[in-house]
């Protein structure tokens, strides 16, 4: 699944348009690397998204949804959070 469809399903990101802009500006990461909007996800992937606020939250993929609509009780089985917060200033 493309990652930015993910992201827009697990209601990580609002949109799906939002979330091909964060990948746009290098804000996504899958498994160490840059993603593009069209990258793929998979079951086991990490991934991070820095969110324009400054929080970065890194999560593992925990299963890929088979249908274009995931119900928001539905949408936390999608991933598991790793690691949130802030990121350290340089």
């Amino acid at each position: 699944m493309r990652i930015d469809l993910f992201l827009k399903l697990s209601g990580l990101v609002k949109t799906r348009s939002l979330a091909e802009k964060a990948c746009d500006a290098g804000a996504v990461t899958i498994d160490g690397r840059t993603a593009k909007s069209a990258s793929r996800v998979s079951v086991g992937s990490v991934v991070v998204l820095k969110k324009p606020s400054g929080e970065e939250v890194r999560f593992a993929v925990r299963a890929i949804p088979e249908s274009r609509s995931v119900s928001r009780a539905d949408r936390e089985l999608l991933f598991q959070v790793i690691d949130s917060g802030s990121t350290p200033c340089s």
